[in-house]
């Protein structure tokens, strides 16, 4: 049996509906119907792009390497782009290294370079269980009636240009019909603002999500250079091409003064030191427990022409999900002096704003939304956590 792409499948499918499948061996057709001796029975092939370290396929990976060291009858090849490179397949040397520069870190590393990357112990998360996430087929564009949507926004610190992206998470809440609580986290769309745009301008594309979606809460970085955006939000703005009015905005857990008493209270500044340790605990339970659901892995094959017209809001959000997941996948979990808990990147040079505006959200939704009633004052709910 030949598995491809096996980096995908978990352990559990594989020792319960795959093993078994060899557990005969084939026989010969004939008078005797005995097994033919020069046949390969029983045999399973493993063939897979590098994925993530943490992951059932990387350990399986590890364990066969020691038992061909040991003789145990197990063999294991691999090669990066260097080997069809120098026998002249596929691109040249300098077509790759363009396309290095062109690619994440994480995908060269894994696609060219046949690399496990991530975090091999202390992982954030389990690997697998975030692999599992990527379960919802479609994006959204836009809030239908009688959905539940919440944005949050990381502002980027870098002072590379590459790196300096303001990252936004569309996420629509699923509630439990009986008991009102969250079911699924599902985050139909994720943004990058341009590192060209000044606060101005990136809050006017923020104002514009929150309407496109119909968002209840825009749960935004409040520290350091976040606050420039606060304050830009907390401003009257008017869409710049179609000169409708995008409001002003109020945040429901400081004494910031809005621009004009008519605004909007829609706004949860997010200092998110005093709250790390808690906002990763949620942050892990979502993924362990199967709430958060991500968009699927897709090919660029997989796409229909009609999607790739439409690649901002078709395809784009799935290969901002593939860099979400890989931020995630590049922190390690680790505990302060204090007892409190932090993450740290095994990749320093990557990034990790998809998922600091994630975990933002979800910090939000599961520690104040998450036993909402529509009776029940958030001015009075938020009155504990007030960040200061």
């Amino acid at each position: 049996m030949n598995i491809e792409e096996s980096a995908l499948v978990d352990n559990v499918t594989f020792q319960d509906a795959l093993v078994p499948i060899v557990e005969v061996p084939r026989v010969c057709v004939g008078k005797y119907s005995i097994t033919d001796p020069e046949e390969l029975n029983q045999q399973i092939n493993f063939f897979t792009t590098a994925g993530f370290k943490g992951s059932d396929e990387y350990q399986r990976s590890v364990d066969m390497v020691k038992d061909m060291i040991n003789l145990k009858g197990k063999i294991v090849l691999g090669s990066s782009f260097w080997l069809p490179c120098w026998m002249g397949r596929g691109s040249t040397k300098s077509q790759i290294f363009q396309k290095k520069r062109d690619m994440s870190t994480v995908a060269f590393a894994q696609n060219y370079e046949s690399k496990w990357v991530g975090a091999a112990t202390g992982a954030l998360v389990n690997i697998n269980k975030l692999i599992e996430c990527r379960n919802l087929l479609n994006t959204v564009y836009e809030a239908k009636d009688n959905e539940e949507y919440y944005l949050g926004v990381d502002v980027a610190r870098s002072q590379s240009t590459a790196n300096n992206q303001s990252s936004i998470a569309v996420v629509r809440v699923r509630r439990n019909k009986k008991t009102n609580k969250v079911a699924h986290l599902e985050v139909v769309n994720a943004v990058n603002v341009s590192n060209t745009l000044n606060f101005t301008n990136q809050a006017i594309e923020v104002k514009r999500l929150k309407k496109r979606y119909d968002a209840r809460m825009v749960i935004c970085d409040g520290n350091g250079l976040g606050s420039g955006l606060i304050d830009q939000l907390l401003k009257s703005a008017e869409d710049p091409v179609t000169g409708e009015d995008l409001g002003c905005w109020n945040t429901i857990n400081t004494d910031n003064e809005p621009e004009t008493i008519e605004c909007e209270n829609c706004l949860f500044d997010m200092k998110a030191q005093g709250y790390q340790s808690k906002a990763l605990s949620h942050f892990i339970d979502a993924i362990d427990s199967g709430k958060l659901r991500l968009l699927q892995q897709r090919k660029d094959s997989d796409f229909s022409q009609a999607e790739k017209e439409d690649y901002e809001n078709k395809m784009l959000p799935f290969i901002q999900t593939d860099f979400m997941v890989e931020e995630i996948a590049n922190l390690k979990l680790k505990t302060l002096p204090s007892g409190a808990i932090t993450v740290e990147k095994a990749v320093s040079k990557m990034n990790k704003d998809r998922f600091s505006a994630l975990l933002y959200v979800i910090f939000y939704i599961m520690e104040f939304e998450n036993n909402f009633s529509e009776e029940q004052d958030d001015a009075q709910l938020l009155q504990e956590y007030t960040f200061l």
